[in-house]
């Protein structure tokens, strides 16, 4: 059957006209693009808020650094204060006149009250100089 089909010519005809396409245009629209001028506007714009959010983030490492150091920095203020304030007592301690007195003895030292000199508000008084009568004073104090 299949050489009596390819024989008919009006089986042939059918095909050739079934196999006929139609062509048809299409119209293809291309978008506009940016402009270049416009594509480097947009280019700086984003270069500068690069730029601006990196400036603000060092400047808040700059900060945060310099928190850091100011609060070491009263961290030892501290630390520095109480230890003055240890040395302070210990030298109150130190210069408690009884207790120079007791170290002395203990050294061998006398203690001779003849030599002792008192400052007292700008006077002074020591027992191993010659007293002066007020007069003299007054005088040697006017000039």
């Amino acid at each position: 059957m299949s050489y009596y089909y390819r024989g008919n010519l009006a089986v042939e005809l059918e095909q050739q006209s079934r196999s006929v396409t139609k062509t048809t245009k299409r119209t293809i629209r291309i978008k506009p693009t940016i402009p270049t001028g416009e594509k480097l506007l947009y280019l700086l714009f984003i270069s500068l808020t690069v730029i601006g959010l990196g400036l603000v983030g060092v400047r808040y490492s700059q900060i945060s650094q310099y928190n850091y150091e100011i609060q070491s920095t009263k961290k030892e203020n501290r630390i520095v204060t109480e230890r003055n304030t240890t040395l302070k007592l210990q030298i109150e301690q130190l210069s408690n006149g009884n207790r120079i007195l007791q170290e002395a003895e203990r050294q061998g030292m006398t203690y001779n009250a003849n030599v002792v000199h008192t400052i007292d508000q700008g006077k002074v008084q020591a027992s191993s100089l010659p007293k002066t009568s007020s007069t003299q004073q007054t005088q040697t104090k006017q000039p």
